[in-house]
């Protein structure tokens, strides 16, 4: 987002952009799964030095997802040894989560899957069970994080909430995760139809379980790099080995969770 200078000017300005930039973030919280992001993206960057394979997905989580990790983790799975996960997503469909999930459980069973979801970048939704499928967990305390209850579409295109499913969700997969179920209910009552927004900040303070490893609050700016152009919004705010290798705080603890 641009920044204001002229102080009376730049005040109407920068509130004006402001309140523009929410109206977006709440139409997009607020929209069908097909409709909360343009399209879905994914990056794939293999270091054969030390064999780790990133995948970088951006967007719903829509049919296609789970074939596109399958693809990556077949071309490099057998010359790798961990793969990280970066997600920057609004969540989606719960079928296709359920099958990118079973991709990664397959993953996992030859390699070390670590999921991020870095500085400024939202994961909500169908995002978080894939996020927490991770064996190392980062996340930077500038992140967002949307939780609700489970839509089910109806015959006449509209929705329905439903708990229920919901709880099937907590109980399949953020419970074996760790995930508190005291924290768990104290949500419970916050997402029925509505939306909860949180940062990684939030989940951490609130032991939530879900965030294992902060990354650091900090990260250095480079003077000296050309500007990065207004279609290039998707590089991510430090690099990918940073990310993954150098945990910017000490770990949480077992004991830190309780």
């Amino acid at each position: 987002m641009p920044r204001f200078f002229t102080f009376a000017r730049g005040v109407c300005l920068a509130a004006a952009a402001a309140i523009a930039v929410l109206t977006l973030l709440l139409a997009s919280a607020n929209a069908a799964p097909s409709e909360e992001q343009a399209a879905a993206s994914a990056s794939v960057e293999f270091n054969k030095e030390d064999g780790t394979l990133y995948i970088d997905w951006s967007g719903p989580i829509v049919v296609g997802m789970a074939n596109d990790l399958r693809a990556a983790f077949d071309k490099y799975g057998a010359i790798s040894q961990r793969v990280v996960l970066f997600l920057d997503s609004l969540g989606g469909q719960v079928e296709e989560g359920d099958r990118v999930i079973e991709v990664l459980n397959e993953i996992k069973l030859q390699h070390q899957l670590i999921t991020v979801v870095p500085h400024g970048k939202l994961c909500a939704s169908m995002c978080i069970p894939i996020f927490l499928q991770g064996e190392d967990r980062l996340a930077a305390r500038a992140s967002l994080w949307i939780f609700h209850e489970v839509a089910q579409r109806q015959a006449n295109g509209g929705q329905r909430t439903d708990m229920a499913e919901t709880w099937r969700l907590f109980r399949k997969y953020y419970a074996p995760a760790g995930v508190p179920t005291r924290w768990l209910k104290s949500i419970a009552p916050m997402i029925e139809e509505a939306d909860l927004w949180q940062t990684g900040g939030d989940l951490i303070s609130a032991k939530s379980g879900i965030i294992l490893h902060p990354l650091g609050d900090r990260t250095v700016r480079d003077l000296t790099a050309p500007p990065v152009a207004a279609d290039r919004g998707r590089d991510l705010p430090l690099g990918k080995k940073t990310a993954a290798d150098e945990v910017g705080n000490a770990p949480i603890t077992a004991e830190q969770q309780r």
